[in-house]
């Protein structure tokens, strides 16, 4: 059952087998699983079933540096169903190499085989209902045109990326989180404290705190948090405090290794003949799936050339300058009021950095907009329709175009992994929340070696396609200076400031996520990984939890 707790009255004490905080992705996937196995189990969100600009605030950050990174409540959502109610629906696996042990980026390291995880990827992918466990084009849609282009031995293009409807789990799965017999999901319901015996050695419950400073205690001898990588971190540290020590940070390893994705545009690609763009398009699997192509950076180059993974992905020039004279961009543009709030609010700070380029008033640069909208209507009346076909009407939506450029040349999006780096954290800010818990400060560090490794990423992909001859990357000295001279934007992935590892002097949680030193006090989600890869964590963030429950299940 659902149970609202501002209004059900809840008693002071809830006793339960089990009790997961956060009711994302990972609380709700652990949440049905153990349920089913017939574990007593309380899943606890702070949020409503829907998105709520007061409870938002929740979760701003005290400060957040540097100025490229994200604010602290943006990309995330406090209800249930968690970010997966923005969530764009990319499924990509990690890869072996991830788990390697990579002499370059010492701190690199899983205490978890590859076959750990991937064995869990089917049960992942229908959870996220995203097809069959197939990365490869030709698998996916073996009627494919098969002429893919090479791309030569360190570029990898037969990999694929597939998209969910995109799910939202809190209303997707919000049936059978009703209809579970052994399961209570509290919402509104804000989690102020992991509780433990007096020695900190065993979980044994949370403290809630409600409306009006009520005190409501979930006693369990497992708790799990799954509350994302940044309100994971704050929770630990603030329960830490709590109770002077313990809670996996002896080493002062709590929020540290915190990792973001490497992104943004970096080159340019030409292809031979022009149409050639068309193998990197979204195509429908044999199972229906929207689907996309991508230029990875192949292991054995990575391993060569001591780099960090990362894929490219031809794009449309950017939305908020209307130098690119496209009538479907500029209405996205003068469209973004429509669009999700977070997404909105970083177009309009990208407008401010293209003002300053070009120089001139808002008035001018909404003008320009408008005047490509006018002069291009018949070509964004036949995009309009086809857009509303496949993506407002349809139940599964494309989830974004790649639109044809009459110069044939498209800039690069780059997604890359970031090393782990200690300095790198998030940390207990002295201003407080309304519920009176202290806000995080995100301290994010991207060094000169992160994007170093990027640059040298693509110009590695670019001499492999250069060579084949069937497409041109390009990336001047010029554009490669001004990359590495300044933080790269950082998008919505919060990864690793509770990370496992082998002993507690390298992580937080060990090789099963349960922390050290707490026994029955685990970590499930993105802030458990030690690396970020350059995938999407959704589907590996699924299939650990996953794998978490068939340890809970087997052990307790």
């Amino acid at each position: 059952m659902i149970i609202d707790a501002r209004r059900a009255g809840l008693p002071e004490r809830i006793e339960a087998n089990v009790a997961i905080v956060g009711g994302g992705p990972a609380g709700i996937t652990l949440a049905l699983a153990l349920a089913d196995a017939g574990r007593d189990v309380v899943l606890i969100e702070a949020g409503g079933d829907r998105f709520d600009k007061v409870g938002q605030d929740f979760l701003r950050a005290q400060s957040v540096s540097p100025p490229a990174h994200s604010p602290g409540e943006m990309y995330r959502r406090r209800q249930l169903g968690g970010t997966s109610a923005v969530w764009g629906g990319r499924c990509i696996p990690f890869d072996p190499i991830d788990f390697e042990t990579r002499d370059w980026m010492p701190a690199a390291r899983w205490p978890i085989a590859y076959e750990e995880v991937a064995r869990f990827y089917p049960q992942a992918m229908a959870l996220a209902e995203a097809g069959a466990a197939e990365f490869t084009a030709a698998a996916a849609e073996p009627r494919l045109d098969p002429a893919m282009p090479d791309a030569g031995a360190d570029t990898v293009v037969e990999r694929i990326e597939r998209f969910s409807h995109p799910t939202d789990f809190g209303g997707w799965y919000r049936k059978r989180l009703t209809e579970a017999a052994r399961l209570r999901v509290l919402t509104h319901a804000a989690v102020e404290q992991i509780l433990t015996d007096d020695e900190g050695a065993t979980a044994t419950g949370v403290r809630l705190r409600l409306e009006g400073d009520t005190r409501v205690i979930v006693a369990a001898s497992t708790v799990v948090v799954a509350a994302g990588g940044i309100e994971t971190a704050r929770l630990l540290l603030a329960s830490d405090e709590a109770r002077s020590g313990g809670l996996g940070n002896e080493h002062d390893l709590v929020g540290r290794y915190y990792q973001c994705h490497l992104e943004g545009t970096l080159g340019t690609i030409a292809f031979h003949p022009p149409a050639g763009h068309a193998h990197f398009d979204y195509f429908r699997s044999h199972d229906g799936i929207y689907c996309r192509r991508y230029l990875w950076l192949a292991p054995e180059a990575q391993r060569r050339e001591r780099l960090a993974g990362m894929v490219l992905r031809p794009a449309h020039p950017g939305i908020v300058d209307p130098a690119h004279r496209h009538p479907v961009l500029s209405a996205m543009y003068l469209a973004k009021n429509m669009i999700v709030p977070e997404y909105a609010r970083k177009m309009t700070a990208l407008e401010h950095d293209a003002r300053a380029r070009r120089g001139g008033s808002s008035a001018s640069f909404h003008a320009a907009h408008l005047r490509n909208v006018l002069l291009g209507a018949p070509r964004l009346a036949a995009f309009g329709i086809d857009w509303t076909r496949r993506r407002i009407l349809a139940r599964r939506k494309l989830p974004s175009v790649l639109l044809a450029e009459r110069g044939g040349v498209y800039p690069l999006d780059l997604n890359g992994e970031q090393e782990p780096h200690r300095d790198s954290r998030v940390m207990l800010g002295e201003q407080r929340d309304p519920s009176g818990m202290r806000r995080a400060i995100i301290d994010w560090r991207c060094t000169a070696d992160d994007r170093a490794r990027m640059i040298a990423g693509v110009r590695t992909i670019a001499a492999a396609v250069n060579r084949s001859g069937t497409a041109t990357i390009t990336l001047g000295d010029a554009e490669a200076e001004a990359w590495s001279d300044h933080p790269v934007p950082v998008g919505g992935h919060h990864i690793g400031t509770a990370r496992m590892a082998d002993t507690p002097t390298d992580g937080v949680c060990d090789a099963n996520a349960e922390v050290f030193g707490t026994r029955g006090l685990y970590i499930a989600g993105a802030a458990a990984f030690p690396t970020s890869s350059f995938a999407n964590p959704t589907l590996t963030l699924l299939a650990l939890t996953l794998r978490l429950a068939e340890h809970l299940r087997a052990s307790r």
